[in-house]
Protein backbone atom coordinates (compact mmCIF):
# COMPACT_ATOMS: atom_id res chain seq x y z
CA UNK A 1 0.00 0.00 0.00
CA UNK A 2 0.95 3.54 -0.53
CA UNK A 3 1.28 6.69 1.08
CA UNK A 4 1.50 5.66 4.25
CA UNK A 5 3.24 7.13 7.13
CA UNK A 6 6.48 5.46 8.26
CA UNK A 7 5.11 4.17 11.71
CA UNK A 8 1.88 3.30 10.29
CA UNK A 9 3.19 1.20 7.45
CA UNK A 10 5.58 -0.75 10.25
CA UNK A 11 2.53 -1.78 12.48
CA UNK A 12 0.50 -2.81 9.83
CA UNK A 13 3.36 -4.86 8.02
CA UNK A 14 4.22 -6.07 11.25
CA UNK A 15 0.74 -7.24 11.36
CA UNK A 16 1.11 -8.93 8.49
CA UNK A 17 4.07 -10.79 8.67
CA UNK A 18 2.79 -12.36 12.38
CA UNK A 19 -0.51 -13.36 10.78
CA UNK A 20 1.28 -15.17 8.10
CA UNK A 21 3.37 -16.42 10.38
CA UNK A 22 0.65 -18.02 11.95
CA UNK A 23 0.27 -15.74 14.84
CA UNK A 24 -2.93 -14.19 15.23
CA UNK A 25 -2.87 -12.59 18.99
CA UNK A 26 0.05 -10.65 17.54
CA UNK A 27 -1.67 -9.59 14.64
CA UNK A 28 -4.27 -8.67 16.22
CA UNK A 29 -1.91 -5.94 18.66
CA UNK A 30 -0.28 -4.68 15.57
CA UNK A 31 -3.55 -3.68 14.20
CA UNK A 32 -4.54 -2.14 16.94
CA UNK A 33 -1.11 -0.37 17.22
CA UNK A 34 -1.98 0.52 13.20
CA UNK A 35 -5.24 2.43 14.52
CA UNK A 36 -3.38 4.21 16.65
CA UNK A 37 -0.85 5.53 15.03
CA UNK A 38 -3.09 6.08 11.81
CA UNK A 39 -5.25 8.63 14.19
CA UNK A 40 -1.96 10.56 15.92
CA UNK A 41 -1.08 11.48 12.28
CA UNK A 42 -4.89 13.03 12.28
CA UNK A 43 -4.02 14.78 15.95
CA UNK A 44 -6.05 11.89 18.02
CA UNK A 45 -3.51 11.24 20.77
CA UNK A 46 -6.93 10.36 23.00
CA UNK A 47 -5.11 7.77 26.33
CA UNK A 48 -8.24 5.42 25.35
CA UNK A 49 -8.56 4.22 21.88
CA UNK A 50 -12.34 4.37 22.08
CA UNK A 51 -12.15 8.24 22.14
CA UNK A 52 -9.53 8.33 19.44
CA UNK A 53 -12.16 6.59 16.95
CA UNK A 54 -14.94 8.57 18.23
CA UNK A 55 -12.63 11.74 17.02
CA UNK A 56 -12.04 10.12 14.21
CA UNK A 57 -15.61 10.12 12.98
CA UNK A 58 -16.46 13.91 14.91
CA UNK A 59 -13.40 15.32 12.67
CA UNK A 60 -14.87 13.62 9.58
CA UNK A 61 -11.76 11.50 8.60
CA UNK A 62 -13.84 8.48 8.81
CA UNK A 63 -17.48 8.28 7.96
CA UNK A 64 -20.08 7.44 11.31
CA UNK A 65 -20.88 4.08 9.39
CA UNK A 66 -17.35 3.18 9.28
CA UNK A 67 -17.35 3.14 13.40
CA UNK A 68 -18.61 -0.45 14.06
CA UNK A 69 -15.42 -1.28 12.18
CA UNK A 70 -12.62 0.71 13.94
CA UNK A 71 -14.47 -0.65 17.36
CA UNK A 72 -14.28 -4.13 15.72
CA UNK A 73 -10.33 -3.53 15.61
CA UNK A 74 -10.03 -2.42 18.45
CA UNK A 75 -11.78 -4.99 20.21
CA UNK A 76 -9.82 -7.97 18.72
CA UNK A 77 -6.54 -5.94 19.52
CA UNK A 78 -7.76 -5.93 22.90
CA UNK A 79 -7.91 -9.43 23.40
CA UNK A 80 -4.70 -10.51 21.37
CA UNK A 81 -2.96 -8.00 23.91
CA UNK A 82 -4.66 -9.37 27.49
CA UNK A 83 -3.97 -12.50 28.79
CA UNK A 84 -6.89 -14.32 29.65
CA UNK A 85 -9.06 -17.57 28.52
CA UNK A 86 -10.27 -15.66 25.02
CA UNK A 87 -7.61 -15.32 22.13
CA UNK A 88 -7.54 -14.27 18.63
CA UNK A 89 -8.56 -17.44 15.72
CA UNK A 90 -7.11 -16.55 12.40
CA UNK A 91 -10.24 -15.97 10.60
CA UNK A 92 -10.52 -13.16 12.81
CA UNK A 93 -7.09 -11.32 12.85
CA UNK A 94 -7.55 -11.68 8.70
CA UNK A 95 -11.18 -9.79 9.26
CA UNK A 96 -9.30 -7.40 11.48
CA UNK A 97 -6.80 -6.96 8.87
CA UNK A 98 -8.83 -6.41 6.10
CA UNK A 99 -10.94 -4.00 7.87
CA UNK A 100 -7.38 -1.94 8.72
CA UNK A 101 -6.92 -2.34 4.89
CA UNK A 102 -9.91 -0.57 4.30
CA UNK A 103 -8.75 2.47 7.25
CA UNK A 104 -5.85 2.96 5.60
CA UNK A 105 -6.57 3.15 1.81
CA UNK A 106 -9.59 5.56 3.10
CA UNK A 107 -7.21 7.57 5.11
CA UNK A 108 -4.05 7.81 3.57
CA UNK A 109 -3.86 5.69 -0.13
CA UNK A 110 -7.13 7.75 -1.83
CA UNK A 111 -5.82 10.96 -0.54
CA UNK A 112 -2.29 10.54 -1.31
CA UNK A 113 -3.53 9.12 -4.97
CA UNK A 114 -5.53 12.06 -5.12
CA UNK A 115 -2.76 14.53 -4.61
CA UNK A 116 -0.33 12.96 -6.99
CA UNK A 117 -2.74 13.18 -10.01
CA UNK A 118 -3.61 16.49 -8.76
CA UNK A 119 -0.12 17.54 -9.12
CA UNK A 120 0.59 15.25 -12.06
CA UNK A 121 -1.97 17.71 -13.98
CA UNK A 122 -0.52 20.73 -12.52
CA UNK A 123 2.82 19.77 -13.98
CA UNK A 124 1.21 18.89 -17.16
CA UNK A 125 -0.59 22.47 -16.85
CA UNK A 126 2.43 24.72 -16.42
CA UNK A 127 4.55 23.11 -19.34
CA UNK A 128 2.01 24.15 -21.72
Amino acid sequence: MNHLPQDVSRYYSDAIRVLRAGVPDAAAVQLRRTLEAAAAHFEIKEKVLVKSIEKLISAGHVTQSFGPVLHHIRAVGNVGAHASDEYVDQETAEGALRFTTLLLRNLFEVPGELNSLTNKSADQGSSK
